[in-house]
């Protein structure tokens, strides 16, 4: 009989974000019977109980200093799904945060946005890097953010509960240029969001479009209105952290490095249902295209729609979103297929059928040339458990 293995599982159970990530770490555990997993609050005295109970190895949500030290006291390999913090003292598995900034900007723009605001923490790493790669994003195409940070020192808080409304944000986001697209690092955020601009008598999305990240189900459906989000590949860090651990037991090295998966994509609710864009050709174009994205779409299908000239709309299309109609066609079918890629078991050929394409080779080849991987490589490199895909970092 194998001797079991006492696994340590640092985590709070509020946040979605951990849930996801402790389902991907029980499927793989389905390859390791022997293991035993011991779960534990990430509290002082939860961590003195679990370094009683001797585990041979813990997989945490290391989201503070003061955390990181109590589980270096227990002495065994420790891997983190955690990016609050700056420095990794541990290896972490997690998202690409500087990518979840890239989509949130695409996404606005992609909605005709042309004034942009962030509200984050100025001392959470996470929050950093995502408003980076979103203030990134948008200086690319010429526009330009203005951030809004939590005040004072706030830790971290794995409970998930919500900052307080205070009169300072609330006067902010009067103050911004409207319409605004603005971008939450999580949803958390997202939701206080929607609340301060009921207070405040701004529309959203009209006003204020918001996009938060984790795509966090219970807290975008209770945002007023719906909340559009980011959402990210927990199962698939949890898998690669308990994988993690599983080599570090086996002999491997310790080291801290960091392996980063790409977010999964912007899952569009009511915050950001809306084209702010004034032209309305336009804007009636980009909402049959979208309506229609299950859908083979021809130009001269559009055109009987928006009875209007090509020439005129395909100059109008290239001033305010820089690309072509057949570009954005083909946009909105590959966003298309790429969510049912990732959240459905569905076949290529059926994905394809869903999504505008004539044929699975026609699919194929589309995608390939506007993702860089084919559908079949592109599924395997976000769903759990699959080889191949993530970003090696060193330790930062």
């Amino acid at each position: 009989m194998q001797h079991s293995i006492r696994i340590g599982l640092v985590f709070s159970h509020t946040l979605a974000y951990c849930r996801g990530v402790l389902r991907g770490i029980k499927r793989y555990a389905e390859t390791a019977p022997h293991w035993t997993f011991l779960p534990v609050a990430p509290e002082p005295q939860a961590i003195r109980t679990l370094r009683a109970l001797r585990p041979a190895a813990v997989i945490a949500h290391v989201f503070s200093e003061e955390l990181a030290g109590s589980l270096r006291r227990v002495r065994v390999p420790v891997v983190n799904v955690c990016g609050v913090l700056p420095k990794a003292s541990f290896p972490r598995i997690g998202v690409d945060d500087h990518r979840c900034g890239v989509l949130s900007a695409e996404h606005l723009l992609e909605r005709g946005f042309r004034h942009f605001g962030f509200v984050g923490h100025r001392d959470h790493a996470y929050s950093l890097r995502r408003e980076a790669g979103f203030r990134g994003r948008l200086a690319s195409a010429g526009a330009s953010v203005t951030s809004y940070y939590e005040p004072g020192r706030r830790p971290f808080d794995p409970m998930g509960r919500l900052w307080a409304q205070d009169r300072a944000i609330e006067c902010w986001v009067r103050a911004r240029p409207r319409p605004v697209g603005i971008f939450a690092p999580n949803d958390i955020w997202g939701v206080q969001l929607t609340e301060v601009c009921l207070q405040a008598d701004l529309r959203v999305p009209e006003d204020v479009a918001i996009v938060g990240v984790d795509d966090d189900d219970l807290l975008c459906e209770f945002a007023r209105p719906s909340l559009s989000s980011i959402a990210l590949p927990t199962q698939r860090i949890g898998y690669e952290a308990a994988r993690e651990v599983d080599r570090l037991l086996r002999g491997a090295q310790a080291d801290a490095r960091t392996l980063l998966f790409p977010p999964l994509g912007v899952i569009a609710r009511r915050s950001t249902d809306i084209l702010a864009i004034e032209e309305a050709d336009v804007v009636a174009a980009l909402r049959f295209i979208r309506e229609l994205a299950h859908q083979p779409i021809r130009v001269t299908d559009l055109l009987r729609k928006v009875p209007t000239s090509r020439r005129y709309l395909e100059r109008r299309f290239r001033k305010l979103l820089g690309r072509s109609i057949l570009d954005e066609i083909r946009r909105v079918h590959v966003e298309r297929a790429s969510q049912l890629l990732v959240q459905t078991d569905l076949p290529l050929h059926s994905i394809a059928e869903r999504s505008g394409f004539t044929d699975a080779k026609r699919f194929s080849a589309v995608f390939r040339q506007m993702m860089g991987l084919t559908p079949s490589a592109y599924r395997q490199r976000l769903r759990c458990g699959n080889p191949g895909g993530p970003t090696s970092q060193p330790a930062t």
